[in-house]
């Protein structure tokens, strides 16, 4: 979690510092303004229902003890996504005495991406990122030991951003983005590389009721984390739909 907090003042600061930034591309010229201002993204603030798998891809020894967190179920969550800034957190308990495995998943992300060809109804851009998971996996005997899934990871992104304005109040975005980075277990007994792919897909209705509107998502993502320790090599591949509302 402090990896998260961290990341939450570093948001701060390049906030603060691409605001001056931005207000000086939109001033070059007068006549692009209104087409620039018109292909940029709301911010929109939701819930979401996820449908993950977490599997284990590694080896538990006979002597360890470890339990295997392999589970398929249901996670419900909230998030937050500005131009820049994405926050999203779910989480999902056991649903039956026969099951004691409860999964909780907080993200945070700094999104700056970069335009690389626009026209009057589309913009496509390179988004790159920088973000940070804390995934966390346990039962009831392993909570607050060493043994639970408790795992932070950073990941630096970049891929593919398309938007197109479909009617003066409807776009389309679509964000491809593989991501790479490394993983530390909360007790820094295991660690390693991480991989995540996420695909995104919003339909935004703008400005229905004022400045709010509506937005319908999709999104589905995969995560290796390939620690070092085969005992807490897992995967986690999802599918999350979402309802929020733009402004």
């Amino acid at each position: 979690m402090k990896l998260i907090a961290g990341l939450f003042l570093a948001a701060g600061l390049i906030a603060g510092i691409t605001a001056p930034l931005q207000a000086q591309m939109f001033s070059v010229s007068g006549t692009t303004q209104p087409q620039q201002q018109r292909l940029i993204t709301p911010s929109s603030a939701g819930a979401f229902v996820e449908f993950a798998d977490f599997s284990l891809f590694g080896r538990i020894s006979d002597e360890s003890g470890m339990p295997d967190y392999s589970f398929d179920g249901m996670l419900y969550g909230v998030f937050i996504r500005t131009p820049g800034l994405v926050f999203h957190l779910a989480d999902r308990t056991s649903l039956s005495d026969g099951e004691d495995i409860r999964a909780t998943f907080v993200g945070l992300g700094v999104l700056a991406p970069a335009t690389i060809r626009s026209g009057n109804s589309y913009r496509i851009a390179i988004p790159f990122g920088l973000s940070t998971d804390y995934t966390l996996v346990r039962t009831r005997q392993t909570a607050n030991t060493s043994q639970e899934f408790a795992q932070n990871s950073i990941y630096a992104a970049a891929g593919l951003d398309f938007l197109f304005q479909l009617t003066q109040r409807t776009q389309l975005h679509a964000v491809s983005q593989p991501n790479i980075g490394f993983t530390v277990g909360s007790y820094g007994a295991n660690g390693g590389t991480s991989y995540k792919l996420t695909q995104d897909l919003f339909l935004n209705f703008n400005q229905l009721a004022g400045r709010f509107g509506a937005q319908l998502g999709y999104t589905a993502s995969f995560i290796r984390y390939s620690n070092t320790d085969p005992e807490f090599r897992y995967d986690w591949s999802s599918h999350r739909l979402r309802f929020a509302v733009t402004f």
